[in-house]
């Protein structure tokens, strides 16, 4: 096959260090521009390039190509509006949040990170330049944060009343226990041990005494209390929770074996095989209640605080696109 006619079928474009062989109609759809902002241009191939780091289908990136297009908009009127204020971004600035994501996302491994970077089709350089451009899109908005200090108590008030359901807590109980583990017992010696510390219970005995002696629970010295109320999303083990929202409060529960569980080498959680037998008490019972306005005043506080924030950002943009000239062409 002649040159000519390879060129004609094929464009070599060399980035990162690594080759593509695109063929031409797929290179002018990717060179295709879908926005102009002033003097900058974005094109297809951007846009496709952050839809492909999240996965999308086909389908998706034509249904949220629109929605990334904005978002870039939107940093590029960021930038213009920094450097419209004479500011500047130092290098050294720059280099030292490159740091920060190489050790916090990679443990300070460059090589790790370089082939992180060619998977998604990026060089270190073009990934810095990313990084400048979100560093001074989040100053850019920081601009227009709002503290809580900003909010009325009166709209405060207003929000409580219209999302007093957004404030209200389920049926929570505190929780003591006397847990048998361990201890090179077999499963019927933990069972049997456990049955008769239950019979003393039932014959009246003390909880707390019976608890502060017997078992292997964390809360020993707390006489197996755990100190706090818990909700049943707060239980993570399905015996436990379901048994212990039957209880009444005071009641007591038969002794049940739970699997227990342990971290595995690679860092997941999975069954031990090994069981223990656990009593348990409910000491208190707190009903299902909306939370009085003073107990969540400071988070009401901050949500319209961000709400305000946020409106504040989009008048800001808007003003930006305003005063530029923006053009969005998105591909059919």
């Amino acid at each position: 096959m002649g040159l000519n006619m390879l060129a004609r079928l094929f464009f070599i474009i060399i980035g990162s260090g690594f080759g593509y062989l695109i063929a031409e109609d797929e290179l002018i759809e990717i060179n295709r521009i879908v926005a102009r902002i002033n003097d900058r241009v974005v094109t297809w191939g951007e846009i496709e390039l952050a839809m492909e780091k999240l996965n999308f289908s086909e389908k998706e990136k034509l249904q949220r190509a629109s929605e990334f297009v904005d978002g870039k908009i939107d940093r590029l009127l960021s930038q213009i509006a920094f450097k419209e204020k004479g500011m500047e971004l130092p290098e050294t600035y720059v280099e030292q949040e490159y740091s920060n994501k190489l050790m916090s996302n990679f443990n300070g491994d460059r090589r790790l990170f370089r082939e992180v970077l060619q998977s998604n089709g990026q060089s270190t350089l073009e990934y810095k330049e990313q990084l400048k451009e979100d560093i001074i899109h989040m100053h850019m908005l920081a601009q227009r944060k709002r503290s809580g200090d900003e909010i009325s108590p009166q709209s405060v008030e207003n929000y409580y009343q219209k999302n007093k359901n957004d404030f209200r807590v389920g049926k929570r109980i505190r929780l003591s226990e006397i847990v048998f583990s361990g201890d090179n017992k077999k499963p019927g010696d933990l069972n049997s041990t456990a049955q008769e510390v239950y019979n003393l219970i039932q014959e009246g005995s003390d909880f707390k005494d019976l608890a502060s002696k017997n078992g292997q629970s964390p809360f020993l010295k707390n006489s197996g209390s755990w100190g706090f109320f818990v909700s049943k999303d707060e239980i993570r083990n399905d015996q436990i929770r379901d048994i212990a929202f039957r209880l009444n409060e005071g009641e007591s529960s038969r002794p049940f074996a739970v699997n227990l569980m342990e971290r595995k080498a690679d860092g997941s959680v999975a069954s031990s095989q090994n069981l223990a037998w656990y009593i348990i008490k409910v000491d208190k019972i707190e009903a299902a209640k909306n939370l009085p306005i003073n107990e969540v005043r400071a988070e009401i506080e901050g949500i319209l605080a961000r709400k305000s924030e946020l409106n504040d950002q989009r008048i800001w943009l808007s003003r930006q696109k305003r005063d530029a000239y923006v053009e969005v062409n998105l591909p059919d």
